[in-house]
């Protein structure tokens, strides 16, 4: 099958709009998994996922049981 390709641009998106666009398209990769491998390049997108998808909860939780 040929390899499809959408570019997404933009000239005036700030940088926590880009980040939560990020983690958007993160969201519909991991749900698309089953029907298409999908592959998401940005500049900085490695360090965008790290921190997007931490669990905070579980790290304050933990902190707080003693």
């Amino acid at each position: 099958m040929k390899e499809k390709k959408l570019t997404i641009s933009s000239k005036n998106i700030t940088q926590k709009q880009w980040s939560n666009l990020i983690l958007e398209l993160n969201i519909i990769k991991k749900e698309w998994n089953k029907y298409a491998k999908l592959e998401i390049q940005a500049p900085g997108i490695k360090k965008i996922l790290a921190w997007g998808t931490t669990n905070f909860d579980s790290k304050v939780n933990s902190e707080y049981e003693d």
